[in-house]
């Protein structure tokens, strides 16, 4: 058997009810040893080391199989996988930790967490800030040691794809809430924006925390089903802890992009948005993560530029270290076209949260906007190689090719959304963009039709109708869909300035009267729409 990597000895991880020692190959249900044979003990390790990202069937069969070892690999394989889920009481059908990725590979979807125990002797122990902001130990070891010991101190590493949080719990004597509120920080800044001087509004249970937590695994899948699975655990935190202001934050951030994810009309989310935004900020108005969640609602609904730079900024000030207010403000600073500063940004923001897809991905998105669609198509690429399935940045990888005239390649990763998604208006939409893009018009007004006959009953937003219009080349048609669009207030308008699709319609006055309602007309000095409420 080939071997996986090398593992510490005191290599302790959790999730859900089991607890495993991957360096002892042990793992535990309610402390309780569970058995758990080679092969399918050395796939949960495989599995664990990368929680939440794809590890195909090749890499596995790589780890456990050598290149000199003759077997029935896809029969082993899936008997490896079912034993696992059986010791795991999980399925294929209703998956709680493994999610199988069809004929890609395996994902590990639980939350996890990295567990280190220690028992130190001295007098006092306590997690700090250096001057970056990176939680750091500072022990006392200038002092005799005392008689007295601390009972121990256990650091807890949560393990959700971007999220990691970091917390120490003493033992040994009960702490005043400002100082164990100061104590707590996230090691990329997501969890906390206060200094340790100031008093924080804490979950008032861990039940509350831990439904954060799931909600904020789904949040980071970047899907439909995930963002709407993120809002009911977010909903059932504040439920339990009415002055939890971080959870009123995620679940505004999540109808705002559920807005974007799923091509709805602004109408739709915005209003429960505004909300939670609102009271995040009535309940810690020194929360970052509220003040950026405001921006990015004022910026996508409202289009007004000078508030949600305003926003940003003062989220970024309260905490330099959370990584979303600089992904999102690298965001607001392409949208307007300022691609030097929304790079910088965005740099920052993935040396904050170096595991984020979504980071990553719209780094990429920059770079195509900025036109520099080499560039995008190595960083895109890098990101589908981490998840296959990664949905926004298969998409924008398809626009790039499309620009570069890379048309196979873009049909190619359109048929690879249609393994993993299904056929829809979204599919069909694509095609009749690529094909209409490369000159293959039969093709592109066959998938049109099955289109405009969808769009007749309105089950097709103005947004998909806009760009397979431009695919064709109808920028009659494609300058009304946008109008509607308009309307809508759908999420295609932060885009216009900046889209190189768009480019063909630029000189008609009417696409510049839309910039100029969205705020982002060349001589517009506000920052702020001009459309009237």
């Amino acid at each position: 058997m080939a071997e996986t990597k090398s593992l510490s000895p005191g290599s302790v991880l959790r999730f859900g009810v089991f607890q495993v020692n991957l360096a002892a190959r042990e793992l535990r249900k309610h402390g309780v040893r569970i058995r758990l044979p080679g092969q399918p003990s050395c796939i949960l390790s495989i599995l664990l080391e990368k929680p939440g990202e794809v590890i195909t069937r090749e890499e596995i069969r790589r780890r456990l199989w050598s290149s000199d070892t003759f077997v029935d690999f896809e029969h082993s394989l899936n008997t490896a996988i079912k034993k696992l889920r059986a010791a795991l009481g999980d399925s294929p059908e209703n998956s709680r930790y493994i999610e199988t990725v069809p004929r890609v590979g395996y994902r590990f979807i639980a939350p996890v967490e990295r567990l280190s125990v220690t028992a130190p002797t001295v007098a006092d122990a306590s997690i700090v800030m250096d001057r970056s902001g990176v939680p750091v130990a500072a022990v006392d070891v200038a002092g005799k040691r005392r008689e007295r010991m601390l009972l121990g101190v256990v650091i807890v590493l949560v393990v959700v794809p971007s999220a990691y949080l970091a917390w120490s719990r003493f033992r040994s004597r009960p702490q005043p809430q400002s100082k164990v509120a100061g104590e707590i920080r996230a090691s990329n800044g997501r969890e906390s924006s206060r200094s340790n001087s100031r008093p924080v509004l804490s979950p008032k249970s861990a039940e509350a925390r831990d439904l954060y937590l799931k909600g904020m695994y789904f949040w980071n899948k970047r899907t439909v089903a995930g963002l709407q699975q993120a809002i009911e655990y977010f909903q059932q935190a504040t439920t339990i802890d009415p002055n939890y202001a971080l959870a009123y934050a995620s679940l505004a951030n999540s109808y705002t992009l559920l807005t974007a994810y799923s091509s709805a009309s602004a109408t739709l989310y915005m209003s429960q948005a505004r909300a939670a935004a609102l009271r995040a900020l009535e309940l810690d108005e020194n929360l970052a993560e509220a003040h950026t969640a405001l921006a990015l609602i004022v910026q996508n609904h409202d289009w007004d530029w000078q508030t949600s730079e305003k926003e940003y900024r003062r989220a970024i000030e309260l905490n330099p270290n959370y990584a979303t207010a600089h992904h999102w403000y690298a965001e607001h600073l392409m949208w307007l076209g300022r691609f030097d500063e929304a790079l910088s940004e965005s740099e920052r923001a993935r040396q904050l949260d170096p595991l984020s897809l979504i980071i990553a991905t719209d780094h990429g998105a920059i770079l195509y906007y900025s036109r520099q669609y080499d560039r995008a198509i190595e960083q895109l690429r890098l990101v589908l190689r981490k998840d296959p399935t990664f949905g926004r940045a298969a998409g924008i990888i398809t626009s790039a090719y499309v620009e570069k005239g890379m048309f196979a390649q873009a049909l190619s990763d359109a048929e690879t959304l249609r393994r993993l998604y299904g056929e829809g208006p979204a599919y069909w939409m694509t095609l009749t963009y690529i094909y209409g893009r490369a000159g293959q018009l039969e093709r592109a007004r066959h998938q049109l039709e099955k289109l405009e006959k969808l769009s007749r009953n309105g089950q097709v937003d103005p947004v998909s109708m806009t760009w397979a219009h431009l695919g064709m080349g109808n920028k009659e048609e494609a300058l009304a869909d946008l109008e509607k669009a308009y309307s809508g207030h759908f999420g295609v308008m932060t885009t216009l300035k900046v889209e190189p699709s768009f480019d063909p319609l630029r000189s008609d006055p009417r696409f510049q009267d839309l910039l100029r309602r969205v705020g982002l007309a060349d001589g517009n000095t506000t920052g702020k729409s001009t459309s009237k409420p």
